[in-house]
């Protein structure tokens, strides 16, 4: 909240609307008593704010201070960064892991989040356990896990009730891939399209609420504000999804302080995308079945934000960051296995992101 307020002058960042809201509901539910409040709650707002509204209340309720709530946020930062690690070292040395995790741990975008009152922290940490505990179930097929993951997902239908479809149909086309040639695995395959589908409905919903017209041109055209073609915004809108979102260093409407803090963190992160690639071509590669469920939610969540046009917009796709640093280390780690590579791809991983950074920066201009 400090550091908010430092740089914004304000405690409510990015999404002051939202931050408000939770803000001033969780603080009327202290008031008011915690029963009468989750009431309230349920019978005025939506369905995918619950999540955020409860939890804030009941924190609030306990200490009203919006410092305990950051500090309640910076602690599941921390636990999930302890998960990633323990994600990332079943498929890449120790070392790695606990680089990507610190890396994602302590980036400034991600801390600027816990010093909000935004429920992407905790969303976030929901996601990052679904994720875990699911990887536990691939690998001992625990029963305990898989009561988990079940708990998880239905944590986040009150949060964003597509992430919860988009995670479903991974492990559906991961086990439909790892069981091919049987009948379950046509079963499993024809579940995932049908997951799709209903997660496609429920992003084409999030296209009505934005647009009250349903409609993506309706989209492109809002978000041009007159300045660009719609097919042109579609374009940028793919091109973040598949490598941002991109830091901006120069921005009339933002003050330079929270620019530089806040695209630092982006900055680095623009550096792993073409190693998070490289993790991709060789988990494919190398026939590394289990990792399919963690690409796969990351693509379903990159198409996704692109559809909406909202792949620049940190918030949207913030669901998949943490998963894109344990590919962008496993990456890393493959690619330098050949010494005499390093180098080489070092310069080229440069040369592409500062080429991509200067493109943006003058776009933007």
């Amino acid at each position: 909240m400090w550091i908010s307020y430092y740089y914004d002058r304000d405690t409510f960042m990015f999404s002051k609307t939202d931050a408000m809201l939770y803000y001033n509901v969780s603080m009327r539910v202290a008031k008011s008593g915690l029963l009468a409040g989750m009431r309230n709650i349920m019978s005025t707002y939506a369905f995918d704010d619950w999540g955020a509204l409860v939890f804030d209340s009941i924190l609030m309720s306990i200490l009203p201070y919006k410092l305990f709530l950051n500090t309640v946020y910076t602690v599941l930062g921390a636990f999930s960064s302890v998960l990633l690690f323990r994600i990332g070292k079943n498929y890449m040395p120790d070392s790695y892991a606990f680089l990507s995790a610190l890396s994602y741990g302590t980036s400034s975008y991600i801390i600027l989040f816990h010093c909000t009152f935004l429920k992407e922290s905790l969303f976030v940490f929901v996601v990052i356990c679904t994720v875990y505990y699911l990887y536990q179930f691939i690998v001992g097929n625990s029963p305990f896990s898989l009561l988990v993951v079940a708990l998880c997902l239905a944590l986040l239908l009150f949060f964003r009730p597509a992430v919860a479809g988009m995670i479903v149909v991974s492990s559906f086309l991961y086990y439909g891939i790892t069981m091919r040639g049987t009948a379950i695995s046509l079963f499993l395959y024809g579940a995932a399209i049908g997951g799709l589908l209903i997660s496609l409905k429920m992003i084409q919903g999030m296209v009505d609420s934005y647009t009250a017209g349903g409609d993506v041109d309706a989209v492109i055209a809002y978000r041009s504000n007159g300045s660009y073609s719609g097919s042109f915004n579609y374009f940028v809108s793919f091109f973040g999804a598949l490598l941002g979102p991109f830091p901006a260093f120069f921005s009339k409407s933002e003050t330079p302080s929270r620019l530089v803090f806040y695209g630092a963190g982006l900055m680095n992160k623009l550096f792993l995308v073409i190693p998070f690639w490289a993790g991709v071509v060789y988990s494919v590669k190398k026939r590394i079945f289990d990792m399919i469920p963690l690409i796969l939610f990351i693509l379903l969540e990159m198409l996704s934000a692109a559809y909406i046009c909202a792949s620049l917009e940190l918030r949207k796709v913030l669901l998949h960051i943490p998963f894109m640093y344990i590919l962008s280390f496993y990456g890393l780690y493959r690619c330098f296995q050949p010494v005499r590579l390093t180098h080489f791809l070092t310069f080229c991983n440069y040369l592409i992101v500062i080429g991509i950074l200067l493109f943006w920066n003058v776009l933007r201009a």
